[in-house]
C-alpha cells in the first residue's frame, strides 16, 4: 500500500514537479500508519504494556497451540466441576449432553466463547444477554424478541399465502362455473385480513383466532365440473395453506403467558451456562499469562482497555493515552470497513477527533460474518450519512468496477438485482447499487466474448444418442462435483482451442493462457481434489490452495492419535486408527483377526493382549504385537520424563514417520 501511494505521488509530481507539498509527502510517506487493526493493536499494547497485566515480552501463539489449549483448560474445568459435584453444572451436562460424553457442552462453551470475543466488552455482554431471559410475565410476547422474530415470520407466511389466494382467484374469476371456489377463496382472503389484524394487535389475539378459526375450509366438491382450471387453481390454494399452516403449526402452539413461562424457566439455566463460559475465560487467561502467550482477539481487548476506561457515570470515555493518539492522526482511513467488528469500531472510535474518520467498504462483499464481523456498523452510516453532507458525515459512492468487462458486470446486476434485498444480503440492490464500468478495454468487435450462465441438470435418466451406453454408465457413476469438474475441464480446453485474445498489461492483446483462467468456488477444502484430478487428466495445468485443515491432516491426527492411547489405552477407535497407520502397518485382516480372538464385549486392547498368547493367531503376527506393545509400554515410560515437543519429536524420528510425512509433503507440491 505504501508503494502504491509513492507511485501515484512520483506520477503527480511529473506533472507538477514545482509541488512542495507533494514532495513533502513523500518524506512523510515512511513515518505514516499503514496497517492491518492488529498490527496497530499490537504497536498500542507494545507502548503501553504497563497498563495491562502481561509481560512486555509476550509472544502471539499459533492458532493450533489455542485449540488445544482451550481444550485443556476445558476439560480440567470440567473435571473440576465434577469433583466438586456442582449442582449447576451437572444440571448442564443433563440438559446439553448424551448418555455417551459431554462433548455437546464444551462445543457449547467454546462457541459461546468465540462469538463472545467480537464483542467490546465480553463478559458486559455475556451478563446483559442473560438477563433478556429474564422477561416480565405480564408482558406481551410479540414484544419481546424472540416474538418479534417469530412475528415477522407468521406476517411473511400468510402474505405469502395471500398471494397464492390471490393468485388462484385470478383463475376462478374467469369462468362462470367456478364461482363457488371464487366464493371460496374470497373466504380465505378475509379470514387472513382478520389474522393479520390480530397478529398486528397482540400475540395471545392471534393465537386465540388461529386456534378457534379455520382459515382455510375445505376445497367444495364439484364433480361435475371438469375444466382443468379448477384443479390448478386448487394446487396453488393448497402451496398457500402449507405455507401458512406449517409456519402457524409451528410457532402458535402456545399463549403468550406460556411462550413467556418457558423463556422465564430457561433463565437459570442460561445463567449457569454464562458463569462456565466466564469461569472458562479466566482460566484460560491465567494459563495464557502463565505461558506469556496471547491471540489475536487478546491483542484487540488488551488494545481495548489502554484505550477507554468507565468515568463516575459508568459511560465508557478515551484515556490519556487515546487522546495522545488522537493528536497523532490528522485523518483515520480504513478499508475494508463492512467486515469491521464491535471491538475494532470502539477501538478506532476512541483515537479520533469525532469527524476525521474516512470509510471504505462494500456491505455487498461482507462475508466475515463467521469471524463475528459486524456489517450493521457498515449499513448504520450507510444510511446516516447523505450525498451532500449533514451533521452525521458525508457519503461517497464508488460504484465504479476497474476489474471486469461490461459483459459480466452486467449479468451480475441482472441476477442480484433479483435475489438480493435488505432481508436476504443486507441492502437492496438497485440501480442505485449497480456495479458500473470504470475499465477501459482495447477489444476488437470479433473478440468480445459473451457471458455465459451454464446450469448442469442433475439428471441421470437423461439419454444422450451422440453418446455411447459406456459413457452414460460412467456418468451415472460420477459425483455432481465430478460432473461438474468434466464440464470445466472440457469448457477450459475449448477456449485454449479457440485462442480468445485476452488484454495483457505488458503485451497487449495475446492469445488466451492456462494462467489466464481461475475456477473460483465457495469452499475449496473438499472439492479441489476432484477438481485437480479431472484436471490433470486433461493435462491441464493446475495449482489449488485447498489443502486440508492443519489439524486434521493425516501427519498430524496419526499423531494425535498415538498420543491419546499413550494416554488411556482403551480409546479403541484411535487405538484402531494407530495399528492401521504407516507406523505400524497392521492390515485390516490381521485387526480381524485379533478382534476375533475374543468375541465378548471388550475393548480392543484387551483383544491385543490376549491375541499375543491365542493358539489361534499366527507367529508373525504374535512378534508384531509383542513389538507392538512393548513400543506402546516404552513410549508410556518416556513420555513422563521428556518434554512434550521432544517426546513427539522423538516419535516421529523413531518411527521412520518423519521420512513419511516429508514424501506426503513434497508429493503435495
Amino acid at each position: 500500500m505504501r508503494e502504491k501511494f509513492l507511485d501515484a505521488i512520483y506520477k503527480r509530481l511529473e506533472k507538477e514537479p514545482e509541488n512542495l507539498n507533494l514532495q513533502r509527502q513523500i518524506n512523510l510517506l515512511p513515518k505514516s500508519s499503514i496497517c492491518t487493526i492488529h498490527s496497530f493493536c499490537l504497536d498500542v499494547v507494545k507502548n503501553n504494556f504497563f497498563e495491562t497485566n502481561i509481560s512486555p515480552n509476550f509472544r502471539i501463539g499459533s492458532e493450533e497451540e489455542f485449540v488445544l489449549m482451550k481444550q485443556e483448560v476445558l476439560d480440567d474445568l470440567f473435571d473440576k466441576k465434577y469433583e466438586e459435584n456442582d449442582e449447576d453444572f451437572l444440571k448442564l451436562v443433563d440438559k446439553y449432553c448424551g448418555y455417551k460424553d459431554d462433548d455437546n457442552l464444551k462445543n457449547l462453551i467454546l462457541r459461546i466463547y468465540s462469538f463472545s470475543m467480537s464483542s467490546a466488552f465480553p463478559d458486559e455482554w455475556l451478563k446483559e444477554k442473560q438477563e433478556m431471559f429474564n422477561v416480565d410475565l405480564n408482558q406481551d410476547f410479540s414484544k419481546t424478541i424472540w416474538g418479534k422474530i417469530l412475528v415477522k415470520e407468521l406476517d411473511e407466511s400468510a402474505r405469502e399465502a395471500k398471494n397464492n389466494v390471490e393468485s388462484a382467484l385470478e383463475i376462478t374469476t374467469k369462468y362462470e362455473e367456478l364461482s363457488d371456489y371464487t366464493l371460496h377463496l374470497e373466504e380465505i382472503l378475509n379470514k387472513l385480513r382478520e389474522f393479520k389484524i390480530h397478529l398486528d394487535s397482540s400475540w395471545d389475539e392471534a393465537f386465540e383466532y388461529y386456534q378457534n378459526t379455520t382459515i382455510f375450509p375445505n376445497w367444495p366438491s364439484r364433480r361435475n365440473i371438469t375444466i382443468k382450471e379448477k384443479e390448478e387453481a386448487k394446487q396453488i390454494r393448497d402451496c398457500g395453506k402449507e405455507i401458512l399452516c406449517d409456519c402457524c403449526n409451528d410457532y402458535l402452539k402456545f399463549d403468550s403467558k406460556s411462550a413467556l413461562r418457558d423463556i422465564k424457566d430457561m433463565y437459570n439455566t442460561i445463567k449457569a451456562l454464562c458463569n462456565l463460559v466466564l469461569e472458562f475465560d479466566d482460566l484460560l487467561k491465567k494459563e495464557k499469562r502463565e505461558k506469556n502467550i496471547i491471540d489475536f482477539n487478546d491483542i484487540e481487548h488488551y488494545c481495548l482497555n489502554i484505550l477507554v476506561k468507565k468515568d463516575e457515570n459508568g459511560d465508557y470515555v478515551p484515556t490519556e493515552v487515546a487522546k495522545n493518539y488522537s493528536k497523532k492522526f490528522e485523518e483515520i482511513a480504513i478499508d475494508e470497513y463492512q467486515d469491521s467488528n464491535n471491538v475494532q469500531e470502539q477501538i478506532l472510535t476512541s483515537i479520533s477527533r469525532g469527524n476525521n474518520i474516512f470509510t471504505v467498504g462494500d456491505v455487498k462483499q461482507s462475508i466475515y460474518r463467521f469471524r463475528r464481523a459486524c456489517p450493521e456498523l457498515f449499513l448504520d452510516k450507510y444510511h446516516k450519512y447523505s450525498l451532500d453532507g449533514n451533521e452525521n458525515g458525508l457519503k461517497i459512492k464508488l460504484f465504479k468496477n476497474f476489474r471486469s468487462r461490461k459483459n459480466i458486470l452486467d449479468v451480475t446486476n441482472s441476477i442480484f438485482e433479483s435475489i438480493m434485498s435488505s432481508e436476504l444480503g443486507e441492502i437492496d440492490y438497485t440501480e442505485d447499487e449497480f456495479l458500473n464500468l470504470g475499465a477501459e478495454y482495447q477489444d476488437s468487435k470479433e473478440n468480445v466474448t459473451k457471458s455465459e450462465v451454464i446450469v448442469i441438470e442433475n439428471n441421470r435418466d437423461i439419454q444422450n444418442d451422440e453418446e455411447s451406453n459406456n459413457q452414460i454408465e460412467e456418468i451415472q457413476e460420477l459425483k455432481e462435483e465430478e460432473i461438474e469438474a468434466r464440464f470445466i475441464s472440457n469448457k477450459i480446453k475449448e477456449l485454449i482451442k479457440s485462442k480468445v485474445l485476452v488484454t495483457d498489461k505488458k503485451v497487449g492483446q495475446r492469445p488466451i493462457k492456462y494462467k489466464d483462467i481461475v475456477i473460483l468456488m465457495r469452499s475449496t477444502k473438499e472439492r479441489s481434489t476432484i477438481y485437480e484430478k479431472e484436471l490433470l487428466k486433461n493435462n491441464i495445468p493446475v495449482f489449488s490452495d485447498g489443502d486440508s485443515e492443519y489439524l486434521d491432516t493425516i501427519e498430524i491426527q496419526t499423531i494425535m492419535n498415538l498420543l491419546k492411547i499413550l494416554d488411556n489405552e482403551l480409546d479403541d477407535i484411535s487405538l484402531v486408527s494407530v495399528l492401521r497407520s504407516t507406523i505400524f502397518e497392521f492390515t485390516d485382516n490381521e485387526i480381524l483377526e485379533m478382534r476375533l480372538v475374543d468375541k465378548e464385549d471388550c475393548y480392543f486392547w484387551d483383544s491385543i493382549v490376549k491375541s499375543v498368547d491365542s493358539p489361534e493367531i499366527s507367529e508373525n503376527l504374535k512378534e508384531k504385537l509383542k513389538k507392538f506393545i512393548a513400543q506402546i509400554k516404552k513410549w508410556k515410560e518416556e513420555k513422563d520424563y521428556i518434554p512434550i515437543s521432544e517426546f513427539i519429536w522423538k516419535i516421529y524420528v523413531e518411527t521412520g514417520f518423519y521420512n513419511y510425512c516429508r514424501f506426503i509433503t513434497k508429493w503435495k507440491s
